[in-house]
């Protein structure tokens, strides 16, 4: 178990910006336009993120027939850099400069990784504005080129905003880190897991609520199931935010049943079930109002019944 909080912990997780939007470049162009001039087409897309608070940065004619058009997104004060946005479009026009077809990409981000090492709720915020914005430019680019729109290739962006979503898990903010650990441990212990001090023989470290959860009732030894907590604090040292999230491992080797354990082993799953459903019900009602603006609580998904056999590793992929 200690083992697989230490892998776990030394994964890097993508930044707000990665979870939030994710196109990238992919092959496939978003839209193709015939019988527009080439003039008239890149100022419908400049227009277009424009009017979404870009500033025009560039736009630049390849020697392969490509324009890249560069944006800045200046509508988020509280950062020195500024996100930069790189579209591309392949031009090919007939003599009258006129598209035949141009191809509109998907835009990206081009120096999203910049703002990985921000804050996180300086990547919310930022994250909240800049890709909603990218939607709504792409919005008005359907909108007003939808007359001269190659009929048979259509219009293929998606949006990508689709709510604010958690770098790691429910995220509070306002409240002190002890208060919410005290909270969060109060309701797993209510619904009858049994707090721990160590994790064998070593102390359980400070980001670390650990439980065990009774597999045959009135015997000791249990299933261990742990939060990770991860925090960033403001002036007053309250949460800004906290962010907690489950680590336990579903097919975790469990204390021989024995004769006198096989009917508390046969609802192991069932009563874990509930625990942990009962768990987050009462998260969910002591610590909601500390919800992160934007955000929601969230139950993750469980991985697997608690007690399931180890399913085989993966064989590699050969190529």
């Amino acid at each position: 178990m200690l083992a697989a909080l230490a892998v776990s912990a030394q994964q890097q997780l993508p930044g707000v910006l990665g979870l939030s939007y994710k196109i990238g470049r992919p092959s496939v162009p978003a839209a193709a336009y015939q019988k527009i001039t080439v003039t008239e087409f890149r100022s419908m897309v400049s227009k277009a993120f424009q009017k979404s608070g870009f500033s025009l940065v560039a736009v630049e004619a390849q020697k392969n027939k490509s324009t890249i058009f560069q944006f800045r997104f200046d509508a988020y004060p509280k950062v020195e850099a500024k996100p930069m946005i790189f579209i591309s479009a392949d031009e090919l026009f007939d003599e009258r400069k006129r598209c035949n077809p141009c191809f509109l990409r998907f835009a990206e981000i081009r120096n999203a990784s910049e703002f990985e090492r921000l804050p996180w709720m300086t990547q919310y915020e930022l994250s909240a504005l800049l890709v909603p914005a990218i939607d709504n430019a792409y919005a008005t680019i359907e909108a007003s080129g939808r007359g001269n729109l190659d009929a048979a290739w259509g219009f293929n962006y998606k949006r990508q905003w689709a709510g604010e979503q958690n770098l790691f898990g429910n995220s509070f903010t306002g409240i002190e880190s002890s208060s919410l650990k005290e909270a969060i441990a109060g309701a797993y212990r209510n619904a009858g897991f049994i707090p721990l001090e160590s994790l064998g023989g070593i102390r359980t470290p400070a980001d670390t609520l650990a439980f065990s959860f009774p597999v045959d009732p009135g015997k000791d030894g249990g299933a261990i199931y742990t939060l990770k907590f991860r925090g960033q604090y403001d002036a007053d040292r309250r949460c800004h935010p906290c962010e907690v999230i489950e680590e336990y491992d579903p097919y975790q080797q469990l204390p021989p049943a024995g004769l006198s354990g096989i009917v508390g082993r046969a609802t192991l799953e069932s009563r874990f079930t509930a625990a942990r459903s009962a768990a987050y019900e009462a998260m969910r009602a002591d610590l909601e109002r500390h919800l992160r603006p934007g955000s929601v609580f969230s139950i993750p998904p469980k991985q697997a019944p608690l007690g399931s056999p180890r399913p085989p590793p993966t064989p590699p992929v050969v190529t």
